[in-house]
Order: structure tokens, then sequence, then C-alpha cells
């Protein structure tokens, strides 16, 4: 399991890489060429954060209030049960509010569980998720370096208002972004073009096509992006095959987040 990664010791590009962004910097500043793109949307979890350790965690923690400890059996349980449902809602098929504790119920019952409140699980596995971070690869250093550059980050995501802004703070993140759009707040999630339409209403100063997102989702964020009119990049760090048959078009496909300033470097 990867080490947790605290705001203390964000990771910092050394080596080759150091060496390649700084000439990066530089040949920006004495050309003043324009990047391909001023502006970056970002997805959270699974694409800043690692959102599998953080649900690792969450639930572990959740479960001890119980006196249960958890098992690799139940974390791959609740795992697909709450992908099910966050595909369902990405869908329109479940309301939010419902869908949260409704996952734990499932859960709850098909693990023969008794006498646990979802409602109450669901507090604790919110608190939790908020609490700790795990960063995605050289997130933090990304992130600062496109800082530097002049580059406007936000940060688009469909989780809620109990665990976001805590991961943002947490994580170091609320230091980089210009903004958060988190769909609780304003009221529609991705990959609902109505979510885009919020973002896009409110930075009156970007331009689409000028603005590219990047997320490891394609049902959330590559689809959304899609809808949008804007650019997407696809962050598959596993390598997995697009699905065939999928009605989603994908501008870029990433590994890892440092391929990102190459995509960038793409003079117009």
């Amino acid at each position: 399991m990867a080490k947790e990664q605290r705001r203390k010791g964000w990771r910092t590009v050394s080596g080759q890489q150091s060496r390649e962004l700084a000439s990066l910097l530089d040949y920006i500043r004495k050309e003043k060429y324009m990047l391909k793109y001023d502006t970056i949307l970002w997805d959270l979890d699974g694409t800043l954060l690692n959102f599998k350790m953080a649900e690792r965690h969450g639930l572990r923690n959740a479960l001890e209030n119980y006196g249960i400890t958890m098992t690799e059996e139940m974390l791959s349980l609740y795992s697909g049960i709450n992908e099910m449902f966050w595909e369902k809602l990405e869908r329109g098929e479940v309301d939010k509010t419902e869908m949260l504790a409704e996952r734990f119920r499932v859960f709850f019952r098909q693990m023969g569980l008794d006498g646990i409140d979802p409602e109450e699980m669901l507090k604790h596995y919110e608190w939790e998720m908020g609490s700790r971070v795990y960063y995605e690869g050289d997130s933090p250093a990304v992130v600062s370096k496109l800082r530097e550059m002049g580059i406007k980050q936000y940060v688009v995501t469909n989780g809620t208002m109990a665990t976001q802004p805590r991961k943002m703070e947490s994580s170091g993140f609320d230091r980089y972004m210009d903004k958060v759009f988190i769909s609780d707040e304003i009221g529609y999630d991705k990959p609902g073009k109505e979510f885009f339409d919020v973002v896009f209403r409110e930075l009156v100063d970007v331009k689409k096509e000028k603005t590219l997102l990047i997320g490891d989702s394609l049902t959330s964020d590559i689809l959304g992006a899609n809808r949008a009119g804007i650019d997407a990049c696809w962050y598959n760090p596993k390598g997995k095959a697009l699905p065939k048959g999928m009605a989603v078009h994908v501008e870029y496909e990433i590994k890892d987040l440092q391929e990102v300033f190459g995509i960038l470097s793409t003079m117009t």
C-alpha cells in the first residue's frame, strides 16, 4: 500500500523531471508563447486523490465504531455496491440524498449485519473520508507547478459537502485551486450538462476552447466534458481499455499526472 502523504510531506519533482519542468517554465517566460490550455478542471477522487485507499480507511474506521473488524471480503463487497450506486447517480436513476445511506443498507443486508443505522454509519464514514487524504502520484507537485505557470485550476467533484471541503483543506489543494465546484452545493452532478453550465456561468472569463478537464471516470468526467463542449484528458494509470461501444471522446490519455505538462506545451 502506498504510504500516506501529509501536507508537510508533499512530494517534489526531482532529477530529470525537475530539469525538464524548469526548462519548460523558462521557455514560456522568455518566448511568451501561449500554452494550448490556460484552464484545467480537475476531478478530485481518483485523479488528484487516491480514492481506493481513502475508501479502505473510511470503511475500516467507520465499522470500528460498531466493534466490527473490516475484512477484505467486506471491503470488496462495499466497494462494488458503492460504485454501482454512483454509476446509477450518473445515469440519473437514483437521488443522491437517498443513495448515500442506501449503500450501507444494502451492504449490511448482504453481509448479514443487523442493528446498525445506515444514516449513522454514513456520518461516521463521511467523517473518516474527509479526515485523511492519500495523494494520487505526484499530484501536489503537479498542481503547484501549474499554478507557478499561471494555469487557472478548478476542482469539479460529485462528492458531498460533508467530505470534499475537508479533503481540500487536509490535502492542501485549497491553496492551489481557484475554486471548487461540488455537486451538492450547485445542485447538479457530473456528467450532466447542467453541472458544467453552472461552472461556466460563474467562470465568465474562461474560454471553453482553452479548457481541459482531467479525470479518471469515463462515465462522469469524460462524458461530462463531452457534453460541456470541452476537451477531455482521461487519467488512466492502470492502462484500462476503452470499453467497446462506449460513446465518449477522449482527446488525451495519460498514465502519470506529470504527462499533463507535455499536453500543455503543445503550442497553438
